[in-house]
């Protein structure tokens, strides 16, 4: 007997998951987006319960723990007013956050850090925290701490990891920051030769090289001694490989003086040249679940270049030592160092490559920035966009095309107008949110993606100090103490 078309398709169709597809039933797009209303929470458990006969347990499989990061303060008709939005902490995704200085961006930042490392009731549910890692550069004032320090002082047992020719001042610094003294530590950043595989010797052996100059000779032939060790199937030890420098012979005098100083650069960021004192009794790059762990490369010393290509180094660390659950790593002010210069682009395709895979390597990455100066391959992989206030038409043009979902708000000039305007009307802590995969919207009972729209947030409050407040003319000078107050009462939800 000759099949037909319809015999044929239905033979095909028993292979189709109805239920895959928009709605309840789509388990996967649930258990893995970044954001979600906490109606689309009690939404998605009633459908089950239904379905099941009261006795499903459905809703605890697919979002089993998040955290409250803001509210619904817009006019969306699918958000309830001042609905609750919370952050997915079981699924790895990326976000990026951007702003101008005080518009309540790096106080974001700190509450996702919060949700991620530390379970706390007041804000939702936290089985299985994860620890983090902030990337810290500024040349601009060398003593200005990363802000994620103050974490601190919620019970987050934070490491600071700095350069050795600033840890005394950097030290001196970040103990300001007070806190339980068991929860702040500061050690300059070593590697062992355990730490240095042939790979990441190869990036600290030319992290100054431009292109536009062309590579010195003693870069070829470091090159060269690196390649035989690979082939060889060497492990890589300092001692040897500087002693195998020390005896070559081709480098003319100008070429060896060049070669020294890289040496010695790289030297200082060796263990077995530290002081014993100065030593971690454990190895920094081994997270711990609930703890922060900060890169501050701020130091004269160090160019942008030079930072990235050590943040790069120190990422294929803890990523490598990561605990099960995963990691989230964070970039605050990021267009201080995520420049134009060759450390920062090898960086950038580690971050790349590291969000693409986020999914399998369990691997959150969020970047903050006050400037349109980062790639635009970074904004279109992170599924998230949080815009604070900014009041530059350039901010504007540079980030409009990668917002994902905006495209239908920037279609024409007057809509563009619109949005920029909304954009620099934002109050403090405010933002707009553009998350085409998330589900905040529900219809119908049915919960929906943003899709295309976007949705106004403000950002909750948090317990503990708010470092990041404006310092005012009048202000008294008690030390980190004039940084302390209860945001529970500074930062109101409207």
């Amino acid at each position: 007997m000759a099949t037909t078309y319809e015999t044929e398709k239905a033979t095909y169709l028993q292979h189709l998951d109805e239920e895959s597809s928009a709605g309840g039933g789509n388990d996967h797009a649930l258990e893995t987006t970044p954001l979600f209303s906490l109606s689309v929470r009690y939404a998605t458990r009633a459908q089950d319960l239904e379905k099941d006969g009261g006795t499903s347990n459905c809703n605890e499989r697919l979002l089993p723990q998040y955290g409250l990061l803001g509210f619904h303060v817009g006019d969306n008709p699918l958000i309830g007013a001042r609905e609750p939005i919370m952050l997915n902490t079981r699924a790895p995704n990326s976000t990026f956050l951007c702003g101008s200085q005080g518009s309540g961006k790096s106080f974001t930042l700190s509450c996702i850090l919060e949700n991620c490392l530390l379970p706390d009731p007041k804000y939702g549910t936290l089985a299985n925290p994860i620890p983090g890692v902030a990337f810290h550069y500024n040349v601009d004032d060398m003593l200005n701490t990363a802000e994620v320090a103050s974490l601190c002082k919620r019970g987050i047992k934070v490491t600071v990891l700095v350069s050795h020719s600033n840890y005394r001042r950097l030290k001196e610094a970040y103990l300001k920051v007070k806190g339980p003294d068991d929860h702040l530590n500061v050690y300059p950043l070593l590697f062992k030769d355990e730490h240095l595989s042939i790979e990441r010797m190869h990036k600290l052996m030319a992290f100054a090289e431009n292109s536009e100059n062309g590579v010195p000779l003693y870069v070829e032939v470091i090159h060269e001694m690196l390649r035989k060790m690979a082939i060889n199937n060497e492990r890589f030890d300092f001692a040897t490989f500087r002693r195998a420098l020390d005896n070559n012979e081709t480098f003319a005098p100008g070429q060896r003086n060049m070669l020294n100083m890289r040496l010695n650069l790289l030297q200082s960021f060796l263990q077995n040249r530290a002081k014993a004192a100065d030593r971690p009794t454990e190895d920094v790059f081994k997270v711990k679940p609930g703890s922060l762990t900060i890169v501050d490369m701020s130091d004269t010393f160090i160019d942008s270049s030079t930072a990235c290509t050590l943040f790069d180094i120190c990422l294929g660390l803890f990523k490598q030592n990561r605990p099960k659950d995963g990691l989230i790593v964070t970039l605050d002010e990021a267009h201080k160092y995520l420049n134009k210069s060759v450390g920062a682009a090898n960086f950038t395709e580690h971050l790349l490559t590291t969000i693409r895979m986020q999914r399998h390597q369990a691997t959150r990455v969020v970047i903050a920035t006050q400037e349109p100066t980062i790639s635009g391959s970074l904004l279109d992989l992170c599924p998230v966009s949080i815009v604070h206030r900014f009041s530059s038409p350039a901010w504007f043009e540079a980030i409009k095309d990668h917002l994902a979902g905006a495209s239908n708000l920037t279609t024409d000039a007057l809509n563009q107008k619109l949005l920029f305007d909304n954009i620099v009307s934002l109050g403090t802590g405010e933002s707009f949110v553009f998350a085409t995969s998330s589900f905040l919207c529900l219809e119908d009972g049915k919960e929906k993606m943003l899709a295309t729209k976007v949705m106004k947030m403000k950002t909750r409050t948090k317990q503990g100090p708010d470092t990041g407040r404006s310092k005012m003319a009048g202000d008294e000078d008690n030390g980190d103490e004039s940084d302390v107050v209860d945001s529970m009462n500074y930062w109101k939800v409207v």
